[in-house]
């Protein structure tokens, strides 16, 4: 059980706009851009930083997430979360880079979790991975 990278969430109505914004204070280029239209969002990759973009809806049950904790088993993070009191807001689930699980830990600090997919598999829809260095 590991987490292997961490990820910082910033919300936003304006994606686009924000998108520029972060470029130019990183000094880096957008390494991943998607939309998860089941979700309503739109999401960019700058560094460390993930840029959600959607409505207000769509992104008010978002908001409470404090960090993206990439791990390396979902189902492991998730008996152990389960095991020390931790409620599961939202249980492992499928997405287009792996699987992903929202919990609120027993200091009511919310955090996403994600296992990525395994990146020796072709996956164009594997916006999230995170090369180990």
């Amino acid at each position: 059980m590991k987490v292997i990278g961490i990820t910082i969430p910033i919300f936003t109505t304006e994606f686009e706009t924000a998108v520029k914004s972060y470029e130019t204070l990183m000094g880096e280029s957008t390494q991943r851009k998607f939309e998860v239209s089941s979700k309503g969002i739109s999401v960019a990759k700058i560094g460390n930083v993930l840029i959600i973009g959607g409505s207000e809806e769509t992104l008010t049950p978002l908001r409470q997430i404090r960090a993206i904790f990439v791990v390396d088993s979902i189902d492991d993070y998730d008996a152990y979360l389960r095991a020390n009191s931790a409620t599961i807001l939202q249980p492992p689930t499928p997405t287009p880079t792996g699987r992903n699980m929202i919990a609120k830990g027993a200091d009511g600090m919310v955090f996403e979790y994600v296992e990525l997919q395994d990146s020796s598999k072709t996956c164009p829809h594997n916006p999230l991975r995170i090369d180990s260095a």
